[in-house]
């Protein structure tokens, strides 16, 4: 055979035309060719539908995927706007704890990398009456540092309230979030897009809270999104402007950033006509969206129209339809739009396939670009292979025919043709074992690549169908997740009660927002700290006593704890109970505390009060009881002196409203001191627990009143425990007024004392204190009316020829004609009347003494009171 092969191509060349190999090898290769050509377009037809569709499939996913991850960033920038407004509404009237709080938010670590600024934006006087304009704005500089920016509230600035990011605001209920439409913010100089959210305090829009989002920033997310795939995204805001564009064309950024104004897509399909089937397809989209939200209006005609009167004219039909779509609530999770396949993409330089998907709340549009022709290239080699390796088939059958001719070359052909037509697999299997030749290998070769595209095909449609399947779970997830953590979320930042969670090692593995409140700690310090890192060791060895408890009983038990914080130590019931898995194992300990504090200091107080009540009764009792029993004595002397007593019946009169007057301002002076006393003991309770320097000063300025008013008071009293000595006149007085500094402040009255300081005089100063205090307190109480604004008594003291002279002068009401005679005729008749006139009889009786009076209608009254010193007091 193999001489055979040899000698063949040696026969005479004039007749290889009309020889068999020749006709049957040209007749073998037309049909090989013919074969060629048929199975490779079938096989590029197939391939090439098989491409597509999986192609439209990877497009979507990859499109889900990234609006996955936009839809987490913007999630955590609306949680963001939703902190700020509930604070904002919290602290409405507390400036600093506002500028305390909210430049903590927006430099959370997770939110940072995509937040440039945001702050809380009121209506007029909301949160200031005063103010039209009251905006907190903190926007990062070049620094990256965040800074507060006050020109939003200059009048040489653009009312904020107009602007379109505000305006829309007020047709969103609590906790939804509008976002605006790209724009350049002429303060910060940075392109961003704006996160609005309404703050509502009972049904009263009070203004917005908003987060801005840096485009820059968001580009550079989206770059990342698509780093491992072979295209790029186009994000657009709803009125279609370009938010995000590839870093190949960033001069349509630079376009923008200098005109200020921001490129459309309209705009870019000019610059790339390439992009035309898109736009046509985004035109259909926005038509379609409008006219579903006109149909289904909520709000009014005339609402919508003054909404948007300040917008441009092609962009109010699609910010009405906005408002009304949210207020329906219908779209809530990303919707594929259309799916386009461009000819040649400007940017990838080939074919690709776009496709559009709106995000809700957003409503953004997603363009995702990926290139066909990698996958197409694929298809074509495989077809190209499969031409070659039949080819060499057909040349290596025809080398065979000279050699092998029917027996060896033309029946396997036949009964491998036959068994493919027959799909007979099993059959060329068997041939390709038998054969070791070209045939053979052909059989073997066809087997090993119909294996490799069969597996091929099936690892690709699993690998498809699993992934649909991971996605439609994950998205199943996500709403359920979302739903569980939204209810979480209200419940932990709405309840005024306590909550928190701790893990079996004690670590707080949850907290909602009053804990924090209360213990004045940001959360971020309490999770995964164990109560020992955050409160004191007794307080923390009680908590741990508690929880251990609470493992190793089957029910929730209460315990009265006291928890610190900047305020005191707060008292709470706390129900402490088990957290169990699904295979009922405990894995947590979880409590919820009300707040007893103000029952528990109500008790002490009604303990406090009762107590001194009873202190009182029995201190009035023991009064009671000195009181009848001088009454006994005064009743024994009355019956000894009835002639005496009717005598001097006025004088007495005199000397008890004296006694009286006295025991009144010694008990005044008492209750005032007993009760900066009591303030003095709850400062120092409250130095205990902080060291500020403001309860220091507090309690030296009260000890200081204390000591001053204590200092007067013995100055005044302790003469009266002694025999009689020279007084100091002078001195005494400002002794007298300055315990009485209380008194004359209440009564906005001014004292005016011109006494020389060398006047001394001998008598008890008990006498004196009796006469001048009732002197002063008789002006103080008669002498003005509430509406007099300037109030000043002069009090003139002065000693000639060894007589003492004192004069009362006041700018008060004065006294009518009438009622100066009355006066007069009780002062002559030495009547024990009032003030004056039991003074009068006083003087005259004891002293030899006299007092005058005169006095002018709404001018004032002078009282002048004298005698002799030579006069002994000693005995009175």
């Amino acid at each position: 055979m193999g001489k055979s092969s040899t000698s063949e191509p040696h026969t005479a060349l004039t007749q290889w035309q009309n020889s068999l190999p020749f006709k049957f090898s040209l007749i073998q290769l037309v049909i090989a060719a013919i074969l060629i050509c048929s199975t490779a377009w079938v096989i590029l037809s197939i391939q090439r539908q098989q491409v597509l569709d999986q192609q439209a499939v990877l497009n979507q996913n990859y499109g889900q995927l990234i609006i996955a991850k936009l839809q987490e960033m913007t999630s955590q920038v609306e949680t963001v706007v939703g902190s700020i407004s509930s604070i904002a509404k919290l602290y409405r009237y507390d400036h600093e704890q506002l500028v305390k709080t909210i430049p903590s938010l927006l430099t959370l670590d997770n939110q940072q990398r995509i937040i440039s600024g945001g702050g809380v934006w009121p209506e007029p006087g909301a949160f200031n009456q005063q103010k039209f304009r009251d905006s907190l704005f903190w926007a990062h500089n070049v620094n990256d540092e965040l800074v507060a920016i006050d020109s939003y509230n200059k009048d040489t600035f653009p009312s904020y309230h107009t602007e379109e990011w505000y305006r829309p605001t007020r047709y969103f209920p609590a906790g939804k979030i509008f976002w605006s439409k790209s724009y350049f913010d002429p303060t910060t100089h940075e392109s961003m897009i704006t996160a609005s959210g309404a703050m509502w305090m009972d049904h009263q829009f009070i203004g917005a809270a908003t987060v801005d989002i840096s485009l820059e920033k968001l580009n550079a997310l989206l770059r990342n999104a698509m780093v491992d795939v072979r295209g790029y995204v186009i994000a657009l805001d709803h009125q279609n402007q370009v938010l995000a564009y590839p870093h190949g064309n960033n001069n349509l950024q630079h376009q923008a950033n200098t005109s200020h104004t921001f490129v459309t897509f309209n705009h870019l399909v000019d610059q790339q006509p390439d992009f035309s089937p898109i736009e046509a397809a985004l035109h259909n989209a926005d038509k379609a969206f409008i006219e579903e939200a006109v149909a289904e209006r909520v709000f009014t005609q005339e609402q919508m129209q003054h909404l948007t009167r300040l917008s441009h004219q092609d962009e109010r039909d699609m910010l009405a339809a906005i408002v009304n779509n949210n207020a329906l609530n219908h779209f809530t999770t990303p919707k594929l739009l259309t799916s386009v396949t461009l000819a040649h993409d400007p940017i990838l330089k080939t074919a690709s396939l776009v496709s559009v998907f709106l995000m809700p709340n957003t409503y953004w549009k997603v363009l995702v670009f990926t290139p066909i022709s990698p996958l197409q290239d694929t298809a074509k080699h495989l077809v190209e292979k499969v031409g070659i390796y039949l080819v060499c088939i057909q040349l290596l059958g025809l080398i065979l025919l000279f050699l092998l001719q029917h027996r060896l070359f033309i029946t396997p052909i036949i009964e491998i043709v036959q068994a493919l037509k027959r799909n007979d697999s099993a059959s060329i299997e068997l041939k390709a074992k038998d054969s070791h030749d070209e045939i053979g290998l052909l059989a073997k070769t066809f087997l090993s690549r119909t294996q490799q595209l069969e597996v091929a095909m099936a690892s690709l449609d699993a690998s498809n169908l699993a992934l649909e399947q991971q996605l439609q779970s994950q998205n199943l997830f996500q709403l359920e997740l979302k739903r569980h953590k939204e209810q979480l979320r209200a419940l932990l930042k709405f309840s005024q009660n306590l909550i928190y969670v701790k893990d079996l090692h004690g670590k707080y593995i949850l907290v909602n927002d009053k804990y924090c409140e209360i213990l004045g700690i940001e959360r971020r310090r309490i999770i995964g700290a164990s109560d020992f890192e955050v409160f004191p060791s007794q307080f923390a060895h009680e908590y741990q006593q508690n929880d251990r408890r609470v493992l190793h009983n089957n029910e929730a038990i209460n315990f009265e704890e006291a928890i610190p914080s900047p305020l005191g130590n707060l008292i709470y019931i706390v129900t402490k109970f088990k957290i169990k898995d699904d295979d009922d194992t405990v894995i947590a300990v979880g409590a919820i505390a009300f707040d007893i504090t103000l029952k528990k200091i109500k008790e002490q107080e009604q303990d406090k009060l009762l107590l001194g009540q009873v202190e009182t009764l029995n201190h009035l009792q023991e009064q009671v009881r000195l009181i009848n029993q001088h009454n006994n004595e005064l009743y024994q002397e009355q019956e000894a002196l009835t002639k005496m007593l009717e005598k001097h019946h006025q004088l007495n009169l005199s000397r008890e409203q004296s006694q009286q007057l006295m025991q009144n301002f010694l008990a005044e002076m008492m209750t005032q001191i007993m009760h900066e006393q009591d303030q003095l003991l709850a400062k120092v309770c409250q130095l205990q627990q902080t060291d500020e320097a403001n309860y220091r000063t507090q309690i030296t300025e009260i000890m200081v009143t204390q000591a001053e008013k204590l200092r007067h008071i013995a100055q005044l009293l302790t003469n009266h425990q002694n025999d009689i000595r020279p007084l100091h006149l002078a001195q005494f007085m400002r002794h007298l007024l300055g315990l009485l500094k209380v008194q004359l402040a209440k009564a906005n009255v001014e004292i005016v004392l011109d006494c020389e300081e060398n006047i001394i005089i001998d008598g008890p100063a008990w006498q004196y204190l009796q006469l001048f205090y009732r002197l002063i307190t008789n002006t103080l109480n008669h002498a003005f009316k509430t509406h007099n604004e300037q109030r000043e008594i002069t009090i003139a003291i002065d000693k000639s020829n060894d007589v003492l002279q004192i004069s009362i002068i006041d700018n008060g009401i004065g006294m009518t004609e009438a009622q100066l005679t009355q006066l007069r005729q009780e002062l002559e008749q030495e009547l024990c009347l009032g003030t004056l006139t039991c003074i009068n009889l006083w003087l005259k009786n004891d002293l030899n003494g006299s007092l005058t009076i005169s006095s002018q209608l709404n001018q004032g009254t002078h009282i002048q009171c004298h005698w002799p010193l030579s006069t002994s007091l000693a005995s009175q």
